[in-house]
């Protein structure tokens, strides 16, 4: 049967609901108002004579229509999409819209100042910059790369490591007239911790105590946030250590508005990774982004 052009374009709508989980967040995906995504799951609803999904306040959920209706068009979208991917791989010139995820702080403190530099050499490829303290689904939300420092937790997922990121426990020098220094990870258990509340574990801390031996301490928490400009904030106030990487704290270090703490036992060093969905072939405005990412950060270094 013939689907018209609007019918195809409302049951991409509907998945991106259903991926998405709200028509909020659809909406913000698709470029269009809530109201306008509302409508087209309406339409679609009144055409098939089914409802497809039970509407709350608080959730959004499938009926069993919904689920005949979101399993067949979800993996039909996927084919057209690998049908796109195939044609760009034969123009071979990067172009279309690269969708990117990446932290509020790294995407405002290293991301941002390159994008002028690659749309001057790629100008056929637009970005939508999604900065957000949550862990994205890539997959899930349809974004072609996420730039993360962090360890890979999907294997379906491919990384590719673009620096390396020193971390640093520091304080304010407030803070430590108050409350003393710390000489070493035991002297810790003594004084009041930040935390990067989306990590599993905010509070526990590992530091190198010599070759090959780590010592953990989870510090007393006083405050927990999503959000590392915040907690810069509190730590340049004196309301405890936090740890940072290095890169977001260097202009403080220098200029001594805040100081390192146990200088002599070093937390682990991160990587700043590109993260990117497992493909034989990748298409070539990602290519040319992670390409121009490996060399921008190698400059650098």
């Amino acid at each position: 049967m013939f689907v018209h052009m609007r019918e195809q374009s409302d049951i991409a709508v509907f998945v991106r609901v259903v991926e998405l989980g709200s028509f909020t967040r659809a909406a913000d995906a698709l470029e269009i108002s809530k109201a306008a995504a509302s409508k087209v799951v309406n339409r679609l609803e009144q055409r098939l004579g089914a409802r497809l999904l039970h509407r709350t306040t608080r959730r959004l959920a499938l009926t069993e229509a919904g689920r005949a209706l979101y399993g067949r068009s979800a993996s039909a979208l996927a084919e057209l999409a690998e049908a796109e991917h195939n044609v760009a791989q034969l123009t071979g010139n990067p172009r279309g819209m690269l969708r990117v995820t990446a932290p509020i702080y790294l995407g405002v403190t290293v991301l941002a100042a390159h994008i002028a530099v690659f749309r001057a050499k790629y100008p056929e490829v637009t970005l939508d910059l999604d900065l957000s303290d949550r862990l994205v689904d890539i997959v899930k939300e349809r974004f072609d790369l996420a730039i993360r420092i962090s360890s890979l937790q999907d294997s379906s997922l491919v990384a590719t490591r673009l620096a390396p990121c020193p971390t640093v426990l520091v304080g304010s020098p407030a803070y430590f007239r108050r409350h003393g220094t710390p000489k070493t990870p035991e002297d810790l258990m003594a004084h009041q911790g930040l935390g990067y509340s989306i990590v599993k574990t905010p509070n526990e801390w590992k530091f190198r105590a010599g070759k090959g031996r780590w010592v953990t301490v989870t510090m007393p928490s006083t405050i927990r946030c999503n959000n590392d400009f915040a907690l810069k904030q509190f730590t340049l106030d004196g309301l405890g250590l936090a740890l940072f990487p290095r890169f977001f704290v260097e202009r403080e270090l220098a200029s001594g508005k805040l100081v390192q703490a146990i200088p002599d036992y070093p937390p682990p060093e991160l990587s700043i990774n590109a993260v990117y969905e497992t493909r034989r072939r990748l298409l070539p405005k990602l290519q040319a982004f992670l390409g121009f990412l490996k060399e921008r950060f190698a400059t650098e270094a």
